[in-house]
């Protein structure tokens, strides 16, 4: 035990101080312990000073073998308050003999260091920030005075400019509600305001670097890159209209003043500055929307003399059904004797067929029924296949044969049904026209599907026709372009709309080996 003149001594320690025996046992704490480390002296006697330590020390060996010949260990050691927090502290560690009893221990001081440690910390994240800002600006500083040499008659001058127009870019930037961007003449990212996060739904840390090319609608990607390449114009400024695809993937309109830098010796592109403003509701309005609509439906009434003969055989079966269950019935209650269940079971079987006259009826009021885009969860392969149906006659007609490769098992869709449907019958009809001049054994369609990915399917419809040159894939969406003597020029056109109304894409491949092929491609939701 230690004497009460050394328990004095120890208490009038301000900092932790604390008493270990020769196998690392505290034998006393003193008040500047509990209070660094939230323990009070009972908890802690008796037991390891390992209990407020981060990682394990060898107190028995160091007070046995490092002590001595060192006279003080030293170490800079992380410690658990009792509360569970975290801090740093200076351990000084030093070998006492009690006079009284001739008795060895180790005084174990800490000075609590969490402070300067954090404050150090900042210190070094400030300093790293400030040098990698001063090289930044030094870099800069050398590019410019590499060119203040050349101008030297002019230096002063185009400085104050250079400053002004700055301060007046930063100042616009920051405060705008249009994206303002700086490119390379190959449309990467320099500088983005902050306006993209709302516009776009990427943060200017996302688009740095990153080529605005990537974003564009590919139908409109040829005049964005025209636009940044204009090497043999005199005028700097350009007004450019085209789509941008957000995070989300939806495509949006946007309206861009581009400005050409040139660099004044050389008059090559320096850089490309933008301001882009969101004008999708300008050109997209309600009554565009309904005009598309309005398309649609007349398309829709359009294929109903083509398709009038197939649902007449398809109704006609059922009705012809109900004429045979009912005069039946009527021949068999005219005999003396009659079943009741007998009789009832002939009733139902005339129900039954009377439904599934109503079913095709309904089905193809569905169809040519206009209104707005009505989703629905929906199996793509039953879809497919309930579309062909109802074109079945047609293709019979025609001789012309269909096959599916349709995955089992594939994602469920959100979807307008009746919409789809339009998609899938349009492109069947083109196909079966494209065959008009071939053979009757080598007209043939097949229809696809497949899993593209973790959120997308696919469905590819090809067929043995001639298909579509290259110059001619850029011209079938326009409006009222048609290869057929009697074409209305909107089939595909409102196809890729109703797909892309659906969040999807719409491709043609040409004819290229002779193979060629439609596909769109659906999000799961």
């Amino acid at each position: 035990m230690i004497t009460e003149d050394m328990r004095s001594l120890f208490e009038a320690i301000t900092d932790s101080a604390v008493l270990l025996d020769r196998g690392g046992r505290i034998i006393e704490w003193n008040q500047g312990a509990t209070a660094l480390f939230g323990y009070p002296k009972k908890e802690v006697i008796g037991r390891s000073l390992n209990l407020v330590y981060q990682q394990n020390h060898p107190f028995p060996k160091i007070i046995q073998e490092t002590l001595p010949s060192q006279k003080k260990w030293i170490s800079e050691t992380g410690f658990y308050r009792k509360n569970g927090t975290l801090g740093i502290c200076n351990t000084i560690a030093s070998l006492i003999t009690s006079k009284q009893n001739n008795k060895t221990f180790a005084l174990i001081t800490h000075q609590n260091i969490t402070s300067h440690k954090k404050i150090e910390k900042e210190l070094k994240t400030v300093q790293q920030q400030t040098l990698g800002d001063l090289n930044q600006c030094l870099e800069l500083f050398y590019l410019n005075n590499a060119s203040f040499v050349k101008t030297l008659a002019s230096a002063e001058q185009l400085e104050k400019k250079l400053r002004e127009s700055e301060l007046r870019f930063h100042l616009l930037a920051e405060n705008a509600t249009d994206i303002i961007s700086r490119h390379t003449p190959g449309g990467h990212y320099l500088y983005v305001s902050p306006s993209c996060k709302t516009l776009l739904g990427y943060s200017p840390e996302e688009l740095l670097g990153s080529s605005a090319n990537k974003f564009v609608h590919y139908d409109d990607i040829g005049k964005f890159k025209r636009a940044f390449n204009r090497r043999n114009e005199t005028s700097s400024h350009q007004m450019l209209t085209y789509r941008m695809r957000r995070k989300d993937g939806e495509y949006r309109w946007f309206e861009s003043n581009i400005r050409i830098i040139r660099d004044e010796s050389s008059h090559l592109i320096h850089e490309v500055q933008t301001a882009s403003r969101d004008v999708t509701d300008y050109i997209m309005d309600k009554k565009a929307r309904l005009r598309g609509q309005q398309l649609a439906h007349v398309f829709r009434l359009s294929t109903m003399e083509e398709m009038a003969s197939g649902m007449a055989h398809e109704i006609s079966q059922p009705l012809a059904a109900i004429v045979n269950y009912t005069q039946g019935c009527v021949r068999y209650l005219q005999k003396e004797s009659h079943d009741p269940t007998q009789l009832a079971e002939i009733m139902n079987k005339a129900v039954a067929q009377a439904e599934r006259a109503g079913e095709v009826i309904h089905r193809l009021k569905n169809f040519f029924c206009k209104g707005q885009l009505i989703k629905t969860t929906c199996k793509i392969n039953s879809l497919i296949r309930e579309a062909v149906t109802l074109i079945r006659n047609e293709l019979n007609r025609t001789k012309t044969k269909i096959e599916f490769d349709l995955e089992k098992d594939i994602q469920i869709i959100s979807a307008d049904r009746i919409q789809l449907q339009q998609v899938i019958l349009n492109l069947v009809q083109n196909a079966m026209e494209a065959m008009h001049d071939m053979d009757f054994g080598q007209r043939k369609i097949q229809i696809q599907t497949r899993t593209l990915n973790q959120k997308s399917i696919e469905v590819t419809v090809s067929d043995t026709g001639p298909g579509f040159s290259k110059e001619m894939v850029h011209k079938v969406f326009q409006p009222f372009f048609t290869t057929k003597a009697n074409g209305r020029g909107m089939g595909l056109a409102i196809c890729r709309s109703i797909i892309e109304a659906h969040g999807g894409q719409f491709t043609i491949h040409p004819n290229t080996n002779n193979h060629s092929w439609i596909r769109f491609i659906l999000p799961f939701h």
